[in-house]
């Protein structure tokens, strides 16, 4: 539904206006006309990173054909579905490598050799999903540590006012104990993930024992996140350029993630 909407938001202000610039292109109609939007460079991302110590962006190499896929508005939702949790899996598996290891020794059919293995066992780690967008990360999540807690939050944004409602909870009793990998597939003024830190926090979890996993996020979504909770860590797989501020939608973002994911969304109207 980008069709009418030329006016840009919020830019980073951390960039200059040159890594930003948006240039009209025509569509397949002469009246149609929309923003092209370049992506952020290395050197920029490199600062960003600077900024914040305890932000990770994915190596592109691992990532840009996924996100290429996935921000399509004619991908359909069996390759979105796809290419959403090739992504999600490069997420956690880099969440779960920045966990603490213990070394001990093993043995291979061939002999003995150091082993570096998790000092945690699954049931030791909990996902807290960010409903309902924040479901998706599941399935990858339970293929990989099949022994993990699971938790959710449900928190939505109020259309008329863009700030977040909180509404229920479900949380593991012993979750304060846990190492707790939080998820939502979009990061934009990060309303909702904070709401859902407070909410963790509330319950006694640490900042530091904090992990928040985002396919794509905004500067101005890290700076708050980091601003209010600054020992959390969070990995990305790409930041934005832009926070359309009439919307506080991405771009060029992936539209609607849950009504793409879950399927709710017609065909072709990816985009919002």
């Amino acid at each position: 539904m980008f069709r009418n909407l030329i006016k840009i938001g919020g830019c980073l202000g951390l960039l200059s206006s040159s890594n930003i610039l948006c240039n009209q292109i025509k569509g397949k109609n002469q009246d149609d006309q929309l923003p092209h939007y370049h992506f952020i460079n290395d050197h920029d991302l490199q600062k960003l990173q600077k900024k914040h110590t305890n932000l990770q962006i994915i190596d592109r190499s691992y990532t840009e054909h996924i996100l290429s896929v996935i921000r399509d508005v004619q991908t359909d939702i069996v390759d979105f579905r796809k290419h959403a949790d090739r992504l999600i899996r490069i997420l956690i598996e880099q969440a779960i490598s920045q966990i603490e290891k213990q070394k001990h020794v093993k043995q291979s059919p061939l002999g003995y050799y150091d082993a570096h293995e998790l000092i945690f066992q699954d049931e030791e780690i909990c996902f807290v999903s960010i409903l309902r967008s924040g479901n998706a990360f599941l399935i990858e999540a339970l293929k990989i540590m099949t022994g993990a807690s699971i938790g959710q939050i449900l928190i939505q944004r109020n259309e008329e006012t863009s700030q977040p409602s909180y509404f229920f909870q479900k949380l593991p009793k012993n979750i304060k104990d846990q190492k707790v990998i939080l998820v939502d597939p979009m990061l934009a003024t990060g309303g909702s993930a904070s709401m859902a830190l407070k909410i963790l926090k509330n319950h006694g979890v640490k900042e530091e024992n904090i992990t928040f996993l985002a396919l794509v996020s905004c500067e101005q979504g890290l700076s708050k996140l980091f601003s209010e909770y600054p020992k959390i860590k969070i990995i990305t797989a790409q930041v934005d350029p832009i926070l359309l501020q009439d919307i506080n939608y991405l771009a060029p973002g992936i539209g609607d993630f849950g009504d793409r994911y879950f399927g709710t969304v017609k065909s072709n109207q990816g985009q919002q």
